[in-house]
């Protein structure tokens, strides 16, 4: 098996993009004294960046393996 390092880092950014919805979940709003909201909204445009970069990479992962395969296929 070929080493595939798109592959690698698609599933590495969509573990990242899991990791801040699962923060954002557990960390939750809190009110403060003077009313203001708290909470960690800047994990959700993360989750997000992370989740279409994941794709891109996927995607070009799969292009490569693609563009491989019929590389391979012409040897023959």
């Amino acid at each position: 098996m070929k080493f595939r390092p798109l592959a690698l880092t698609s599933l590495v950014l969509f573990g990242a993009m899991v990791g801040c919805w699962v923060g954002f979940r557990a960390i939750g709003g809190q009110v403060g004294r003077d009313g203001s909201l708290r909470e960690p909204f800047v994990l959700v445009p993360l989750g997000y960046l992370a989740g279409a970069a994941g794709l891109v990479c996927l995607g070009a992962a799969g292009a490569n393996l693609r563009h491989d395969s019929r590389k391979d296929s012409r040897k023959d």
